[in-house]
């Protein structure tokens, strides 16, 4: 009985050993490399390798966009403006309105109406 114990206690102390070095390595093969974006890691493991770029989306130049950025950027990303849809004119008018009176976005409405026009320009229904 007294050999069974000290095998099974040999056994988990090999697991244990075998799962830390598992972990160890693990953490070695997340590295962020020189030679890339500083955005851009590399994960390597048995079988997969992938690459996350993070890149900011830019918007086309027209008529408005300084007044988009100035205005819209104050509360949103342009990845999360331009993960939106193309809307028509109709629903662009609503969202913006919507940031107005709910959210209190402190845009007039001439202001509004130049965002509406560029949003439809950059992001409108084709």
């Amino acid at each position: 009985m007294l050999n069974v114990s000290r095998y099974l206690l040999v056994a988990s102390l090999f697991c244990i050993a075998a799962g830390f070095n598992a972990c160890t390595q693990q953490k070695q093969d997340i590295a962020k490399t020189s030679d890339e974006s500083p955005n851009t890691f590399s994960v390597k493991g048995s079988v997969h390798e992938i690459f996350i770029n993070h890149d900011e989306p830019e918007f086309p130049e027209a008529e408005g966009k300084d007044i988009f950025t100035g205005n819209c950027m104050t509360c949103h990303t342009l990845r999360y403006i331009s993960s939106q849809p193309n809307f028509p004119r109709k629903t662009w008018e609503a969202e913006v309105n919507k940031m107005i009176s709910k959210y209190h976005a402190p845009i007039d409405s001439m202001t509004g109406v130049k965002i509406v026009d560029y949003l439809v320009k950059v992001k409108g229904v084709k």
